[in-house]
């Protein structure tokens, strides 16, 4: 696969995350009348779940944020930061060991209820996914600026014009036409 497939991945599953974090938000919070929406909401957040994970779960997948420093590194003489626990913690605002437990949680509920289907966990046990939609917005805004910094280095790539606040805004109208 080539850094530019791998790129493109990786803003796909971001891309997956903030939708379905986005989507099944707006449901739990619309609480729709029609019984499809439950089932709907769940897909999504599994969805979340499960997008989150191939980018922040566990560091041997190849989808792992850790593996993009391999696959398209940061140009030298750059000012971006390579990406990294700190700056996600600066970012969602929480200590380490918060992160820590939080990332253990989603992970969790992956192998656990998604992944393998242990029924015996409760919906009372369902991680948050506040923090997995801020992490993949801060993770996509670096990817883009990786980009531009390989753009400035004289590659030939093209990168997104569309902003955090348009693809929210977007998502957020796109489930608000059909969810209401």
């Amino acid at each position: 696969m080539s850094s530019i497939d791998s790129i493109e991945v990786q803003f796909g599953l971001a891309h997956d995350c903030i939708r379905a974090c986005v989507f099944a938000d707006h449901i739990a919070r619309t609480k729709p009348q029609a019984e499809a929406w439950l089932s709907i909401c769940d897909m999504c957040y599994s969805d979340a779940v499960m997008a989150w994970n191939s980018l922040f779960g566990a560091n041997s997948q190849s989808s792992h944020w850790k593996k993009m420093a391999e696959i398209l590194p940061i140009p030298s003489g750059s000012n971006l930061k390579p990406f990294g626990l700190s700056i996600i913690l600066d970012y969602i605002r929480v200590t380490e060991d918060q992160w820590k437990q939080y990332h253990q949680d989603l992970v969790s509920f992956r192998n656990n209820r998604l992944a393998h289907f242990r029924t015996e966990i409760s919906s009372v046990d369902v991680p948050n996914i506040t923090w997995a939609l801020h992490s993949a917005c801060l993770y996509r805004e670096w990817l883009i600026q990786l980009l531009k910094a390989q753009q400035h280095q004289g590659k030939n790539i093209k990168v997104t014009e569309t902003t955090q606040e348009e693809m929210l805004a977007t998502f957020r109208r796109q489930i608000s036409e059909v969810c209401k």
